[in-house]
């Protein structure tokens, strides 16, 4: 009987909800939080698409296939709440253009993959680019775990291709 009035009782808020400390998600250094996407991101993608050259400068990872003007780029920005991601050109006008426009030709099943938050643009005079960006107020694992699934995604449905421009690009120059 005493068992079911204290059913019958409205729940109360715990504690630290009513004094207002609720858990708070804990926050990531952007120097921790790339190390973390890519981590997570490369256990899924599969062996022969893993990019093997890899550059970290501060807080921008960018990872490629032999030619670091041709790489995945990740870099949080937490001054501007943000995180940018993409497939970045950043060569020679002529290759970066001719890059891109393989990319372009491919770009209905890489946005069928990806997502309508991609946008294939004309970064600057030169540079060219596949990206989106996540809104981001804090690093949190909750983001890290959403950028790395895209990321896998980026590499996934563009391995192939960049490899092969990375190929003849680095071929093409003797290396």
């Amino acid at each position: 009987m005493i068992l079911q009035r204290v059913a019958a009782l409205p729940r109360l808020p715990s504690l630290r909800h009513a004094v207002g400390m609720e858990r708070q998600p804990t926050v990531i250094k952007a120097t921790d939080f790339i190390g973390i996407c890519e981590e997570m991101a490369m256990k899924s993608v599969p062996g022969h698409l893993r990019p093997t050259g890899r550059k970290v400068m501060w807080t921008i990872l960018q990872l490629h296939y032999g030619d670091p003007a041709c790489h995945f780029e990740l870099q949080p920005q937490p001054s501007r709440n943000n995180i940018e991601l993409g497939l970045h050109f950043e060569g020679e006008a002529s290759l970066n253009e001719a890059r891109a426009l393989l990319i372009a030709r491919e770009c209905p099943a890489i946005l069928a993959s990806l997502g309508p938050q991609w946008e294939l643009e004309e970064w600057t005079g030169c540079w060219r680019r596949l990206h989106r960006t996540f809104r981001a107020p804090t690093l949190t694992q909750a983001i890290a775990a959403e950028v790395a699934t895209a990321l896998t995604s980026l590499v996934t449905s563009t391995g192939s291709l960049v490899q092969e421009m990375s190929i003849v690009r680095v071929g093409s120059s003797g290396g």
